[in-house]
């Protein structure tokens, strides 16, 4: 239950990104956050999947959330 409170609290962050009106994404950054937003909602109906395949959806998402905040080289941040 606590995993699937957290994808979904990402869930609405990502939601209140797109929306905000603030902020002015380009036409990448925007298709990124909505590729993460399908990811995020693919991981919250599946959460009792354990698979292997699931880990590296994680590992997905987390690489376009990185990509997202302009981190290209992960070698720097461990």
């Amino acid at each position: 239950m606590k995993h699937k409170q957290r994808v979904d609290q990402l869930q609405n962050g990502v939601r209140s990104l797109l929306a905000k009106s603030g902020y002015a994404f380009s036409e990448e950054d925007k298709a990124l956050l909505e590729a993460i937003l399908v990811e995020l909602e693919e991981i919250s109906n599946n959460e009792k999947d354990n698979s292997p395949d699931q880990i590296l959806k994680v590992l997905s998402l987390l690489l376009r959330f990185l990509k997202f905040f302009g981190i290209d080289d992960i070698s720097g941040l461990f």
